[in-house]
């Protein structure tokens, strides 16, 4: 998760990873820009991976992907939700979209 963070030009300020008998584990990487996370289930070939980041200068897909790619996922669904994203009414709101497949889990504009 601290490459993942990296990849994603995120910058790393704390790690916390507890590791599960006989298997799994759940962490988190604290950055600058947010956090990343992870809780794995290997006895089911599963994990549950959040990135949450903020600014420009992040590509949480690049993190998204480099995480998949190293975890061996065969298929992924994604989540996308842009926050803070202010109204019509000066109101702020979020915005919601679903990813299926490791293919189809790409950027999106």
């Amino acid at each position: 998760m601290v490459s993942a963070a990296k990849e994603a030009n995120a910058e790393v300020l704390k790690v916390a990873f507890h590791r599960f008998k006989p298997y799994g584990v759940s962490g988190v990487v604290v950055i600058a820009e947010s956090h990343l996370s992870i809780h794995t289930w290997p006895e089911s070939g599963y994990a549950a991976v959040d990135f949450y980041t903020c600014g420009d200068h992040t590509d949480p897909w690049r993190a998204c992907e480099f995480a998949a790619e190293k975890l061996g996922a065969q298929t992924m669904l994604t989540t996308e939700v842009k926050r803070g994203i202010a109204s019509s009414n000066g109101q702020y709101t979020h915005v919601v979209h679903e990813h299926a497949g490791r293919s189809e889990a790409k950027r999106s504009a």
